[in-house]
This record gives structure tokens, sequence and C-alpha cells, in this order.
């Protein structure tokens, strides 16, 4: 014979189906059985309890969107959530349907959000590989690597907040060059996470945080200066105080207006002797004799 609870219900598609008042007891009280159990609420529409013959008992909402579309989502398991708490989270999702929603579809695209560490890596493959320097990419993944995901990386990037990247920020404030460099990678990163999509727009979370001040002062050169320097690689050379390579190379960084990272990695390929200049292979500007 079959238990008290199960009688006067039907079947549907291979489900047992019961129509009563959702209650604590009522829940309990269902057991597994050969196929699988559908308790539906007489109070909210589409919200039901699922017993499955495993003996998983999972809260669940039926219901059609504007569009027509069927849906039956999972609210959560029995025991983690409360025949209350689960009716109440029914008449939420329910009420969103009505004002056009589809909160299943925004759950699993929630779901399906990228991390900081996805968006990271997107970053460099889509972005920084196309349009930086391989210097520029090394540099940009150094940071990657040792700040933006151990701090960020296992957030979904639509949930990062302002106070995530100025916690991260204030856990760097021991190293502030380097946390500057982070944080201006983060803020290009969401800039472009907005672009592709993973943000609504104008919500960089960057956006106010305070970089650390970069404690050095501009100074521009003067002629005077350059004879000083002038006359000092002079004398290194002449006495032989140094590798002759490095005055050499810092001839070089002023004659080219080059960065220091381009002049000890120049190749004799990229020097045009004819012309005395250098042709950068990665830029269009050349020095000028």
């Amino acid at each position: 014979m079959a238990p008290t609870w199960l009688l006067g219900i039907g079947s549907f598609r291979g489900v047992i189906v019961a129509k009563l008042k959702l209650t604590k007891s009522a829940v309990d009280a269902a057991q597994p059985q050969a196929q699988a159990v559908e308790l539906r609420d007489t109070l909210v529409p589409g919200f039901l309890c699922k017993v499955t013959p495993a003996g998983r008992k999972v809260f669940m909402l039926q219901y059609r969107t504007n569009a027509g579309e069927r849906r039956k989502p999972a609210l959560g398991l029995y025991g983690e959530l409360t025949v209350e708490q689960a009716r109440s989270l029914a008449q939420e999702w329910l009420a969103e349907v009505r004002r056009g929603g589809d909160p299943s579809a925004a759950k699993a695209a929630a779901r399906s959000a990228p991390t900081v560490k996805e968006l990271c890596t997107k970053f460099m493959e889509d972005y920084s590989k196309q349009r930086n320097k391989p210097s520029t990419q090394r540099g940009y993944q150094a940071v990657i690597d040792r700040c933006i995901v151990p701090m960020l990386g296992r957030l979904k990037v639509q949930d990062v907040k302002r106070p995530d990247v100025a916690t991260a920020m204030k856990k760097m404030a021991h190293k502030p060059a380097e946390a500057n460099r982070a944080f201006s990678v983060m803020r290009k990163m969401f800039n472009l996470a907005e672009v592709w999509g993973h943000r609504p727009d104008g919500t960089n979370p960057c956006r106010h945080v305070p970089m650390y001040p970069n404690g050095k002062a501009t100074h521009l050169i003067s002629d005077e200066d350059m004879g000083k320097l002038f006359r000092r690689l002079e004398h290194i050379e002449a006495e032989g105080l140094e590798n002759y390579v490095i005055p050499l190379a810092i001839r070089l960084q002023f004659e080219f207006a080059g960065r220091r990272s381009e002049i000890v990695t120049l190749r004799w390929d990229w020097v045009d002797l004819d012309n005395r200049r250098v042709v950068w292979p990665d830029s269009r500007r050349a020095a000028c004799p």
C-alpha cells in the first residue's frame, strides 16, 4: 500500500505529482520513490519540492517567460533553505517574471560570467598582444601574475567593487611603484570589460581609487647637465673605469632618444649606418642624426 502522504495524487510524464500546501512536516514526510516526486505548492503557483529517487529534496519554480519559454530552475536544497525561505524566493522570482525578467537566465549568466583571472587572460590575448611591444606585454603579465590574480583572480568581473580595488592597493602599500603599475593594468582591463559586455558602462571599480605618489620630481636636462654628463663619460672612457659598453650605451640613449630597454636590446639589423639612424621594428619612429 502507498504511504499516506502519496494517497490521492497522480502521475505526469513519469513523475509522481501531488498538490498540497508545502510545509516542513509535508516535506519531512516525503520519502524517495522509484520515480521522482513533485510536491506542488497550492499557495504559490509553480513553486514545488522535488524528491528524487536518491532522496534529494530540491525546491524548484516552474514558470513561463514573457517570450513563452518554459523554465524550471532549482531554488535550492531543502535543509539549505527552509520551506518559507524557498517560498519567499519563489515569490520574488515570479515578481521579476511579471516585470518582464527571466531570473533563471540571469542566474545562469552569473554562473558563466568570467572571473578576473579569465579577464586577465583575455586582456593579454585579445588586447595586449595585438597592440603592445613585447617588453610592455611582459610588464603587464608580471603585475598580473604577482599582484592582480592572487588578490582578485577568483572574483567574478561583474562583482568587483571599488572597495575590492582599494583593499588590493592597500595590501601593496609597501611597494607603491608596483601597486601603481598593477592599478594601471586593472583600470585598463575593467574599461575593456565594459567594451566586451562583462560590466555595465561607467562601472569601472578603479574610479576614484587613488594611486600612490610616485615620489619623483620631473627634472629637465639642461645644456649644462649634458656637458657635465659627457665630460664624465669621456673621463670614464679615458680611464677605463667602467666596462666600455656602458658609456657607449648611455651615449646611444641620448643620440637616439631611446629607452634603456631599447638600447640594451638593440640589434645590428636595426641600425642604418648609411643614414646614421636606428629603425625600431615595432614603431614608426626613427632617430635623426
